[in-house]
């Protein structure tokens, strides 16, 4: 029926700090100093440095790289969990990491073309073992972009949060990261950008935007911003922004000669780079450049290496980009009126009504319910009565005791105009005996249940109300239902207790930055395989 759900907190005593303070000694007596803690004060704080363990990188030909030298690249000390050979942007990670006196054992699981989907989908046996303790996910380069430019980022976010649940199921203590991917001469054409620099700096925002969005939305611990450090070697005139034209001397080329959309041996070098400044959190400017060192071995002058090294720690060192201002706030409070028993917390005993919510923000009261239209389901609602009288319109108006249990998708319509301070809530059901809160999509749809450009969003069951499995003193209230699924209301019906909880987010959490532009929008899409919605509404502040 619910399904439970946990997760470990990657960070009990601060303990990139403490990573930090061992790893300083031991980087600079391996010739590689950490990175400054003075430059790295908007980095994700919580997050330890990772110097060892079994490290999976997850993508296509943008990870595996497309041509030699970089194809084979050091293959013989890692493993291609699908035997073909690659080394790959992996295999210079590994070189880099030895250079530095670290000791990783390196996978790559890679196939040309695919998306994050596809490998979860085909790959996930292998995704999926407990031996991970630190997984790269590098998706499709034009499948996070906006839908207006061909991409589909609800795609990338929910593969990403698939594969995400995945690998901390068999690992909750696994480290995910998400290897940000760059635009290029020939996508920027593609896709419908700008010719030039301009095209490749409006990719470039866009897919830097779907990587961090994710990245908060979804809980990973960090982006490598290898994308970035392209532009930034653009804007520093180190490489050429248009290959086609020839390489300007003293230029290199980050893009393939073949196709300038994959990486050249600099754009893979560039690439490992990012990726080990971002990993290790080691300084890569005292990486090695002359004879035996990753550089040498593909053809890299040390006057280049040394460049992509500065690039490499000046973009991780940035503090992480601000997408959009975060308003997605657990509902800490709820009052009702109906069929109503006083307590703490207070017992829904039949049809009540949701008076009031309160969050971080205050306290609200001019609530507006939504009606869902076509809900579907393996299960029934959890509790119809009479009104509504059927399944398709089980969560009606603010209705506090009409739940659907475990909904896969249902369209909840609002008549009311959207704006940037309006506030959705969502009102979630679970037996007492189980953790509050599920993961669920939220998708802003039009009149006809359609979605409204590529506006989403991806909650966790930890956004919701905090209410841990058997305990009821923090929930919003407590319900006896008294019809629907015997599992929800006992035997004798209402022996069986569950708990509510709530989230409450903003068009801002959606990825909406110009209200005109949604303004055909006037509901929302919500996909879950556990939310059992109560109630779903929204409410403007002041």
């Amino acid at each position: 029926m619910r399904r439970s759900r946990f997760d470990v907190l990657l960070a009990a005593i601060h303990p990139r700090l403490l990573g930090l303070m061992a790893w300083g000694v031991f980087a600079t007596q391996a010739g590689c100093a950490s990175l400054p803690e003075s430059e790295q004060d908007d980095l994700e704080s919580t997050t330890a440095a990772v110097t060892s363990g079994n490290i999976l990188f997850v993508g296509n030909s943008f990870t595996h790289g497309n041509e030699e030298p970089v194809y084979s690249y050091n293959k013989a000390a890692v493993t291609d969990t699908n035997g073909s050979g690659q080394g790959g942007i992996p295999g210079i990670f590994k070189k880099l990491t030895t250079q530095a006196g670290f000791t990783f054992n390196v996978s790559l699981e890679t196939a040309s073309g695919q998306t994050l989907r596809w490998h979860h989908t085909n790959r996930a046996p292998t995704i999926g073992q407990a031996t991970w303790n630190t997984v790269v996910l590098q998706e499709q380069s034009t499948t996070p972009l906006p839908t207006s430019r061909g991409g589909s980022p609800t795609a990338f976010t929910d593969a990403a949060r698939d594969l995400r649940t995945l690998v901390r199921a068999a690992n909750p203590s696994a480290n995910l990261y998400l290897y940000e991917t760059w635009s290029s001469p020939t996508s920027v054409s593609a896709q419908g950008y700008p010719s030039g620099t301009a095209g490749l700096q409006a990719m470039q925002t866009d897919l830097r935007d779907a990587y961090f969005k994710a990245y908060r939305d979804l809980g990973f611990t960090g982006v490598a911003r290898v994308g970035d450090g392209y532009m930034r070697a653009v804007d520093q005139n180190l490489a050429d922004p248009n290959p086609a034209d020839g390489i300007s001397p003293g230029m290199f080329n980050l893009w393939s000669a073949q196709d300038s959309r994959h990486s050249s041996k600099y754009g893979s070098y560039l690439s490992a780079a990012v990726l080990f400044a971002k990993i290790t959190q080691a300084d890569p400017r005292g990486l090695a450049t002359g004879t035996g060192s990753a550089a040498a071995d593909l053809g890299i002058s040390s006057a280049d290496a040394a460049n992509l090294h500065r690039i490499a720690y000046e973009i991780t060192a940035l503090p992480d980009p601000v997408v959009n201002v975060p308003t997605r706030l657990r509902v800490t409070g709820a009052t009702f009126t109906g069929s109503v028993t006083g307590g703490t917390p207070a017992n829904v005993t039949g049809n009540a009504q949701l008076v009031s919510l309160t969050t971080s923000e205050g306290t609200f009261t001019n609530l507006v319910g939504a009606t869902a239209n076509g809900i579907t389901s393996t299960n029934t609602p959890s509790a119809r009565g009479t009104v509504p009288a059927n399944a398709n319109v089980a969560s009606t108006g603010l209705s506090i005791h009409d739940g659907t249990n475990n909904l896969n998708t249902g369209h909840f319509q609002f008549d009311t105009a959207l704006t940037t301070k309006t506030r959705f809530f969502i009102v979630d059901s679970t037996p007492t005996s189980t953790t509050l809160g599920d993961d669920a999509t939220v998708t802003l749809v039009n009149a006809s249940s359609q979605p409204v450009g590529s506006y989403s969003l991806a909650l966790l069951a930890s956004d919701f109300t905090g209410s841990a499995a058997g305990n009821t003193s923090t929930a919003l209230a407590t319900v006896s239902y008294t019809s629907g699924v015997a599992s929800l209301t006992g035997n004798p019906v209402g022996t069986v207790q569950s708990k509510l909880g709530g989230v409450s987010f903003s068009l801002a959490d959606l990825g909406v930055t110009d209200v005109a532009s949604i303004s055909s929008a006037t509901g929302l899409r919500i996909s879950s395989a556990t939310l059992d919605p109560n109630v779903v509404g929204l409410y403007t502040v002041p």
